[in-house]
């Protein structure tokens, strides 16, 4: 009940980084060979998650302007683009999106969480994913979320492990090598005799 997705994934904003520097006056015929591995690599160096987007956007490129090399070797300013890359996280309208932004899909989900525990469920967020990795996420997520709930007299907290990038996969990893956890597993051949699909019935 509590489950909701966001439209926007991380996969995604290499794409929309490269449309935002096209966008910019800054030799966009250059800037239109960027490969996509550079474009992510660009995208978890230079880029961070603004906690006053419209203040930040107002005063453009001389905020907190930041230096790249491209593969043809030349050097390349990166400005507003550093944190209108990761924007569409909180406002995927940016890309023409219409889905609640990530800290209104996580408010929707913590109101489902019965009244007696949802205290210290808002003391206790927990953030998993390459996505959040961003310098500045888990301080925006904290605004955001205290925002939405102000006014309950309840502070929210978020938890940002320095290794949340691969939480979600240290997790799997260490259910997967339980012995409890055995009975779920599918074979290989289990996998090419019933498909995919099996995996439904092993869970």
């Amino acid at each position: 009940e509590g489950q909701r997705c966001l439209g926007v994934a991380g996969e995604q904003l290499p794409g929309h980084l490269h449309r935002l520097l096209l966008q910019s006056p800054r030799e966009p015929s250059l800037l239109q060979a960027l490969a996509e591995a550079a474009l992510s690599r660009l995208k978890e160096q230079g880029c961070y998650v603004s906690l006053d987007y419209e203040g930040d956007l107002r005063e453009g490129e001389s905020h907190r302007p930041a230096r790249f090399q491209t593969p043809d070797g030349h050097w390349r300013t990166l400005g507003k683009e550093r944190f209108c890359c990761p924007e569409p996280l909180f406002r995927p309208e940016l890309p023409q999106h219409s889905c609640p932004g990530l800290h209104q899909l996580a408010g929707q989900s913590l109101l489902t969480v019965p009244d007696h525990a949802r205290r210290h469920v808002l003391g206790n967020i927990v953030l998993s994913g390459g996505s959040c990795m961003f310098p500045g996420f888990p301080e925006r997520m904290c605004l955001e979320l205290n925002l939405l709930f102000r006014g309950t007299g309840v502070h929210v907290e978020v938890l940002a492990n320095p290794k949340r990038g691969t939480a979600a996969w240290a997790g799997g990893s260490m259910a997967a090598s339980l012995t409890s956890f055995q009975h779920t597993w599918m074979t290989k051949g289990e996998y090419q005799e019933h498909g995919a699909e099996y995996v439904l019935t092993k869970f």
